[in-house]
């Protein structure tokens, strides 16, 4: 008892240990992003609201690269998309328009935001080297403000502005941002908010910010995956194809939409694949319409609920079986998947593959625990069976794995055998004590041999008289010839180390055998603290009747024996005794050999 509460205390510290480590380790986090990136990703219809102008390959041909376009360009754009009939309520360039560059086109742009007053820029963040913060529940470091780099002055003044930075995780997907960068002055709020506050307010409605953590970051919830949002190529639309009624009171995104322009991240909600910088704006603008977005949820709650889980499924492990185990440990993970689920539609976000790894560490353990037990408990018993068996026996019990150590035992067929010094008592008392020790040893030796040569198993001593059963614990090939073969053997052994006591002591003694065969309870009786491996029935106790009745060299065996071995023992009828315990009269036989058929071919 006290080894099991040992081993399951040192069980359940390394499980607490397990759970805690698992639960910090920072490099588990790219498994849990890429599990959770599918677990919680969900495809929406996208907000017809939002229009991407692209910047793409027909336009970089008809005006040049990118890089070298005037601002005039972006000018025209403004003008073409605010016409009377069709006016956006908010267009956002995802473009950095930080220094100036033509007087002529800078100012053209600056007139144009001016005049419709619906115009929202980028700026961007310049971050110092960034500093890993101890504490942190998601992938970004903590990122430092070294200065911000604005629109040129005469639009930084006619138009809103949003930095337009994107945190990538380590991995290098961006599901989370920071909401506003403080910069001494005013915040500087993150592009797509931005955008989406300049809209409700065109629109006449309060803008909400979404809910952020301690470190101000704010989880995106993608609602489509790439090229799901209306785009229309810049060119195109500066060339009047499209009915300016498309824009109108929509939100306007222009930005790049090709690969030369290196603006592609990878978004959770297409893992392997990249989504245009203007379509992850167009995916904010769109969760913050709908008041989608999410944070952390605490580690230490998680971790505290994760351990106290954990450590009630372990408990619960050690009463049931393994596959019951199983297949709790299997709807644990599945409901903790579908609450972790629903907590991100509710707005928190929390890993789940750590939990998973939590239970598969619990089986692991309940597993390796029990093995421990089990080991342990069969060690010991292979110990104490070592006093009671054969060599043979106990090799057999090994290689089948037949070794029970429950309390308790189970119904056999056994023979059972009694041996009994004649006149020990008389003898005790005209021996010195270390003679009748020495005469002692050296029978019960005698009679230990005899039984496990013949495969039985040694039941105890008992004072001067030896108990043993035949066919337990493993079954045992002719067993009740086995049991008579070792009576036999124990008489002829007595006729020739008794010359040799004689020479010492001077005395001479015999034994009384008696043999019984039956069924019994066999197995291990008693407490943990306390168990001996014995027999118990009407059969062992006849085996004892029968053994006083027997005269010094004698065996006596009962009709039972003498039916089973029939002619292959050589007998004698000593008639019928009358037997304690015993209603009728028995016959008893005195077995005198076997014939020619070897001990152990029959049966």
């Amino acid at each position: 008892m006290k080894k099991k509460k040992w081993i399951t205390g040192i069980l359940a510290i390394l499980t607490v240990v397990m759970v805690l480590n698992i639960s910090g380790d920072r490099d588990l986090r790219t498994l849990e992003c890429a599990v959770t990136d599918r677990l919680y990703s969900k495809t929406y219809k996208v907000n017809n609201s939002i229009k991407i102008i692209s910047i793409e390959q027909q336009s970089e041909a008809e005006y040049g690269y990118f890089a070298d376009w005037t601002r005039a360009r972006a000018a025209e754009l403004v003008d073409v998309l605010t016409q009377p009939e069709g006016k956006p309520a908010v267009i956002g360039f995802d473009i950095n328009f930080i220094a100036d560059r033509d007087p002529e086109g800078d100012a053209a742009f600056a007139k144009a935001a001016a005049d419709h007053g619906n115009v929202v820029t980028a700026s961007h963040a310049v971050f110092s080297t960034t500093q890993e913060a101890q504490e942190e529940t998601y992938e970004t470091d903590r990122l430092h403000l070294k200065f911000m780099e604005y629109p040129y002055d005469a639009l930084r003044r006619v138009s809103s502005h949003g930095y337009t930075n994107a945190m990538l995780d380590k991995d290098n997907y961006v599901r989370r941002s920071l909401l506003k960068v403080e910069t001494g002055d005013e915040p500087e709020y993150h592009f797509a908010y931005e955008v989406y506050k300049n809209y409700m307010e065109q629109m006449g409605r309060e803008p909400e910010e979404p809910e952020t953590d301690e470190n101000g970051m704010f989880g995106i919830r993608y609602i489509a995956p790439p090229e799901s949002y209306e785009e229309y190529p810049w060119k195109e639309v500066v060339d009047g194809k499209y009915d300016p009624r498309v824009f109108q009171d929509s939100i306007v995104l222009v930005g790049a939409y090709m690969p030369g322009l290196q603006d592609s991240f990878y978004v959770p909600i297409a893992r392997g694949s990249q989504m245009y910088g203007v379509e992850a704006h167009a995916n904010i603008v769109d969760s913050l319409l709908r008041g989608y977005s999410y944070k952390m949820a605490p580690q230490n709650i998680v971790t505290a609920v994760n351990l106290l889980l954990c450590m009630t499924f372990f408990l619960l492990l050690r009463k049931i079986s393994p596959v019951v185990g199983i297949v709790m440990g299997a709807l644990l993970a599945i409901g903790y998947l579908a609450v972790a689920t629903w907590l991100y539609s509710e707005g928190w976000y929390i890993y789940p593959v750590a939990f998973v790894l939590f239970l598969v560490c619990m089986a692991v353990v309940n597993l390796v625990g029990r093995y421990l037990l089990e080991w342990f408990s069969k060690r010991k018993l292979l110990h104490e069976f070592k006093k009671y068996v054969a060599p043979q026996v106990l090799a057999e019990m090994t290689r089948s794995g037949e070794i029970s150590i429950k309390l308790g035992g189970e119904s056999r067929e056994i023979a059972v055998l009694f041996v009994d010094i004649r006149g020990f008592t008389k003898l005790s008392e005209e021996l010195a004590p270390e003679q009748v020790v020495e005469m002692l040893n050296e029978y019960l030796s005698l009679t230990t041999e005899a039984i496990f040569s013949n495969g039985g198993t040694l039941d105890k001593f008992i004072g001067d008289a030896t108990m043993a059963v035949f066919n337990a614990p493993v079954d045992l090939p002719d067993y009740k010839a086995r049991a008579v073969q070792a009576a036999l053997d124990i008489v002829h052994g007595a006729e020739k180390i008794n010359e040799r006591i004689k020479k010492k002591i001077g005395r001479e003694v015999s034994f009384g055998v008696g043999v019984h065969c039956g069924t019994a309870v066999v197995g291990n009786i008693g407490c943990e603290t306390r168990m001996d491996y014995t027999a118990i029935g009407d059969t062992v106790n006849t085996a004892s009747r029968l053994e006083g009745k027997a005269l010094g060299g004698q065996v006596v065996i009962s009709e039972a024996m003498y039916r089973s071995l029939g002619d292959r023992l050589i007998t004698e009828p000593l008639g019928e005794v009358e037997l304690k315990g015993k209603a009728e009269p028995l016959q008893i036989y005195s077995a005198l050999g076997f014939e020619k058929v070897t001990v152990g071919d029959a049966e």
